[in-house]
């Protein structure tokens, strides 16, 4: 057999080689999309990634909102929007995060079945050129449960208080459960009742008291009343209640209230008056036993309606507890609150303090205010505020002494327009620091 002349054995194969047509290119880029299912009702967009890859590089560049759609039941069709991809610069696997808004604005359980991601033609390319192939590149499923029907607003009602001869106080509890809720009393002298108070709003999850002063009644008289709500899933009704308004004239009436003010050696006692058409004197009874003992100075009031009546007494024994109770005389008689009792402070203590209200408010400044006991220490006080109940702020510090409250007061300002601000009192002296609790005030 012949052989081949040496130089033809050594270029034989490349001249094979580039006579032999090509058979293989570079691999067109991928796509999957990265879903998660909706279970929950609400939300007012929806988030998805769609991830790329190739055999060399994706072009980072040509990603962009009109890369995918999302089909779904209902003829739903729209394109996602893009929002970010994981590296910003050309190369594999690149994660692309887009987001749709759900149809209505937020998912429901109309919206429930089954939405396809879909590629489209010519638009996602790797560095070459080569596009990711149109068609469906993943989905999602929407399985939201049917929203339970608002609850009706639960309601009580209760006893009126503070019945005198014209006029006197409904009084109910509301739970709202969740709605926005209208709240009101119907009243008259039947249960066809004919007569209601102004209507409030209320809102929240848990029952809360409601009450409505109404006037004009007539003198010994029997009125029915019950308390009204009504919210989106519809109306409830209280019990039917009665009372019966006093005569024109009689007895004082009156309530021994709780003592506050309470110091080392003072004492602010409180109880509510109504003189009940009569011209009435009214003082305190106070003592270490139910005996009492000592007086107040008596206070002149008259009209038929309730008052609330206080008188401060001092030269008290610290840590001593006291007895008293309202008492009132007019022309038909003298009526005697029940006993109540308040224990005095110690000698020296941690300062009492407490939070009040501002005054003086501004687009830019206010004037908080808190009462303060320094408990017979020398005693700093000043106030916190803040955006948040981490305050941030504190205004210059006061030196108090004593025993007994007095009003504190701090003008602050650089306040910020429409913004809610929240303050407390603090005071510390050689017994310790106490904090007021938190309030809160919106510049106008």
């Amino acid at each position: 057999m012949k052989t081949l002349p040496a130089p033809l054995k050594l270029f034989l194969p490349l001249i094979f080689v580039a006579l032999m047509p090509a058979t293989t290119k570079a691999l067109d880029p991928t796509a999957g999309a990265i879903t998660t299912n909706v279970t929950n009702g609400g939300g007012t967009s929806y988030s998805f990634a769609v991830r790329y890859a190739d055999d060399g590089e994706i072009d980072v560049g040509s990603l962009d909102s009109n890369d995918v759609r999302v089909t779904g039941p209902g003829g739903f069709n729209v394109a996602a929007t893009f929002v970010s991809v994981n590296i910003n610069t050309n190369g594999t696997p690149r994660i692309a995060t887009y987001s749709i808004v759900p149809p209505g604005g937020s998912w429901n359980f109309a919206d429930n079945g089954t939405y396809n991601v879909v590629m489209q033609a010519n638009q996602v390319f790797d560095g070459i050129g080569n596009p990711v192939a149109a068609g469906n590149i993943g989905s999602f499923t929407v399985a939201v449960g049917m929203s339970s029907p608002t609850p009706t607003p639960a309601l009580t009602s209760n006893s009126a208080t503070n019945v005198a001869s014209f006029s006197a106080t409904l009084n109910g509890s509301l739970n709202p459960h969740g709605a926005t809720t209208s709240v009101y009393f119907q009243y008259g002298l039947t249960t066809s009742y004919g007569s209601m108070t102004a209507t409030h709003t209320k809102t929240g999850n848990t029952a809360q008291a409601v009450s409505a002063n109404i006037s004009g009644l007539n003198v010994s008289t029997t009125y029915h009343f019950r308390i009204v709500a009504h919210n989106s899933g519809g109306t409830s009704f209280g019990s039917d209640r009665t009372f019966t308004t006093l005569s024109a004239t009689g007895s004082p009436v009156v309530a021994t209230k709780p003592a506050t003010l309470i110091a080392s050696f003072s004492a602010a006692l409180n109880g509510s008056l109504d003189p009940h058409g009569l011209t009435t004197s009214v003082h305190f009874q106070y003592g270490t036993t139910t005996a009492y003992g000592l007086t107040t100075a008596p206070q002149s009031q008259s009209g038929n309606t309730y008052r609330n009546v206080s008188a401060n007494i001092s030269s008290l024994t610290a840590s001593t507890t006291y007895h008293f109770r309202i008492v009132a005389s007019n022309s038909s008689g003298t009526t005697m609150g029940s006993d109540k009792t308040v224990t005095t402070l110690s000698a020296t203590g941690a300062p009492v303090v407490t939070t009040g209200t501002v005054t003086n408010k501004t687009a830019s400044s206010a004037t908080l205010n808190g009462s303060l006991d320094p408990h017979g220490l020398a005693t700093s006080v000043s106030f916190q505020y803040g955006t948040t109940t981490s305050y941030g702020h504190t205004t210059p510090t006061q030196s108090q002494s004593g025993n007994t409250y007095r009003n504190i007061a701090a003008a602050i300002s650089g306040l910020t327009t429409h913004t809610t601000y929240h303050f407390r009192m603090m005071a510390t002296n050689s017994g310790g620091t106490r904090l007021g609790s938190d309030g809160i005030f919106t510049t106008p």
